[in-house]
């Protein structure tokens, strides 16, 4: 993933946004609570499609199974004066949500290019450049940086199809959706005209940004995914003390008394005389259960955790099989805290070589950041994706074991930063992290596009209905209120330049 790690003011609540849930009673109430719209799901699609509702007028209610608010949007700061994102959250510069931050009056800092180091059959490529076209010129030479050129210029002609019929959620043309039936790796394999090195170097880039391997995703997607790295490249922002800090502004914005944590949605039910939708939901704290009545509700928890609420009627026939179609991609972070003269292993002529792209058990490996000035300690994050996540985030496996393969790992690459280490600490997230569409699947084919739809005044959104990265909450969001305003006959609010 390509955000730089900065972190958070050391005043900041590590790794979660708390919020008390609703005040009430220890039993729930007979009368359901009622309002325009109830969301389910705090993360950045629901924050940002409660906000713009209530811009364009309309009350909101969002449920929140857990006691954090901002989904990925996690900051992590430790005792030794150092932190770093515990979340998978990011923000290319062609997100929405870029605009949504500079309208809430957050600063934010970025990288110019979206190309990392990476080491390829023991040797090290660091990308010291100035831009994306100079890292891929050093590492490829004149001859094969020419045909890779040819080659990125062809995808940049197929992105822009796929992305206007993304925008009309209509289908793509035929020769594209054909892509769809065989993997990334073996489209570029067979069709590409690249050498082995240059395959590596596309491959060793895209597949953490999917958190798997490009073997297990369709072509198509791929295609998607190859857009932040063509031309010059999608540069990427972050938020000046952490990216949690968008999720405290948004629930600012929303009240605090619309915003309810711990409350675990179990039923939806629509009622097509009148026009609403019930949803129940087990408030944690005290196991009451909560009754709410909207005219409509938003989902925006992963697509197959639909699976854990009973939906009245049930979801259509190609909603669930796109559910139970869609594949997902694996992360699992590790912070590890070493004395500050370890900085001298990913330095070199006294800048950082950081990202690595290890393509092993390190995953990504970024900085960390200082919160204080001149601390005695620094910090690695590493982002590991794909099967080494998998393992590391099975309970049936040792945490201790997870820290003797990285230690070993580092050690193998680092000579002696052993001795310069203090601690690690570990995020495990769902195994289920983020989507990816596999073989004979895509983010564009006919059963994604069934699912952006409404299913009644049931809307279903969140990245899993869009793309691998935050883009795809921010997009959806947009989508759902638009379709809710134009049903309650209201002016959507402005959420984009070209919105008048």
């Amino acid at each position: 993933m390509k955000t730089v790690l900065r972190f958070l003011a050391p005043w900041l609540v590590a790794c979660a946004i708390m919020l008390p849930a609703h005040a009430g009673p220890g039993t729930a109430s007979h009368a359901p609570e009622e309002t325009d719209v109830v969301i389910v799901g705090a993360g950045l699609a629901g924050m940002t499609a409660a906000y713009r509702l209530r811009q364009a007028g309309l009350s909101v209610v969002v449920l929140e199974a857990s006691d954090h608010l901002g989904g990925r949007m996690r900051s992590a700061s430790y005792p030794e004066g150092v932190g770093a994102e515990a979340g998978l959250e990011e923000f290319w510069n062609n997100n929405p949500t870029i605009g949504l931050i500079e309208e809430l009056g957050l600063q934010t800092e970025g990288a110019a290019t979206a190309f990392s180091s990476f080491i390829h059959k023991g040797r090290f490529y660091p990308a010291v450049q100035d831009t994306n076209e100079a890292f891929v010129a050093a590492t490829l030479g004149p001859r094969e940086h020419a045909r890779f050129k040819a080659w990125d210029k062809r995808m940049q002609g197929h992105y822009a199809r796929l992305e206007d019929a993304w925008r009309r959620n209509a289908p793509v043309p035929a020769d594209l959706a054909r892509l769809q039936e065989l993997s990334f790796a073996d489209w570029l394999q067979r069709k590409s005209g690249l050498s082995p090195l240059a395959i590596a170097l596309i491959r060793a880039e895209t597949e953490p940004e999917y958190g798997t391997g490009a073997d297990r995703i369709s072509a198509l997607d791929g295609i998607a995914e190859w857009h932040i790295f063509s031309g010059a490249g999608v540069g990427s922002r972050h938020i000046v003390g952490g990216n949690q800090k968008l999720a405290e502004a948004l629930a600012a914005r929303i009240g605090e008394t619309a915003v309810r944590t711990g409350h675990q949605v179990t039923r939806i039910a629509q009622d097509v005389a009148s026009g609403t939708v019930e949803v129940m939901a087990l408030r944690t704290r005290d196991y009451a259960m909560q009754h709410f009545r909207a005219r409509h509700v938003v989902t925006t928890m992963p697509l197959f955790r639909l699976h854990e609420v009973q939906v009245v009627p049930p979801l259509s026939p190609v909603i669930q099989q796109a559910i139970g179609t869609q594949s997902w991609g694996a992360y699992f972070t590790a912070h590890i805290v070493l004395d500050r003269k370890a900085s001298r292993f990913w330095t070199r002529d006294g800048d950082p070589v950081l990202p690595i792209l290890t393509g092993g058990p390190l995953g990504v490996i970024y900085g960390g950041h200082d919160l204080v000035e001149e601390p005695g300690h620094t910090l690695l994050n590493l982002l590991v994706t794909g099967d080494d996540a998998e393992r590391f985030n099975a309970r049936t496996g040792s945490l201790d074991d997870v820290r003797r393969e990285i230690a070993a790992a580092l050690d193998k690459l680092w000579p002696g930063i052993g001795k310069e280490t203090r601690y690690m600490n570990f995020v495990r997230y769902h195994p289920r992290a983020i989507p990816a569409w596999p073989v004979g699947r895509s983010r564009y084919d006919a059963m994604s596009r069934a699912v952006r739809e409404p299913q009644g005044r049931l809307y279903l959104a969140g990245d899993f209905t869009e793309s691998s990265h935050s883009d795809g909450a921010a997009w959806s969001a947009i989508r759902v209120v638009r379709q809710i305003c134009a049903r309650e006959g209201k002016v959507a609010p402005r959420m984009m330049p070209e919105d008048q």
